[in-house]
């Protein structure tokens, strides 16, 4: 009897001794989790900060240097607008028509579409509230 009052004694000890580690080991995972899950968000929101800074520094610095006429129609004619009046770039610019608000432009180059063939384009541009020179129409 005596012996088998011991060994349940044991027993009981033994089962709360592993149920206490049981549960600090599946604290412990769980930390680990939430800790890599953290982690992993903060690292993505880092990225998206870094990438949207870059668009936007790069939007603003086109938008700063758009002021200037030239700049302005080198980049819609460029970059600006459908692929299919692109220029791969302006070889020769004229300027029509400018009353400080409204410009006509005439651009010359090779076209971006293949075959690259040589390519006439007139642009309406419009001064913005901020100064800065707006693509208004494209005429071929």
């Amino acid at each position: 009897m005596e012996h088998q009052e011991f060994y349940s004694r044991n027993v009981k000890k033994n089962n709360t001794i592993n149920l206490n580690q049981y549960k600090k080991q599946k604290i412990k995972k769980r930390k680990k989790r939430t800790l890599v899950k953290r982690y992993i968000c903060t690292f993505f929101i880092l990225v998206i900060l870094v990438v949207s800074s870059f668009i936007i520094t790069k939007e603003i610095y086109i938008q700063k240097r758009c002021t200037d006429l030239a700049y302005s129609v080198e980049h819609y004619f460029t970059n600006g607008f459908d692929k299919k009046n692109k220029l791969l770039r302006v070889q020769q610019m004229s300027l029509i028509y400018s009353d400080g608000e409204n410009a006509l432009v005439e651009a010359s180059g090779l076209s971006k579409e293949e075959p690259h063939k040589q390519t006439i384009l007139k642009g309406n541009f419009k001064k913005d509230k901020s100064n800065f020179w707006v693509l208004d129409e494209v005429y071929n």
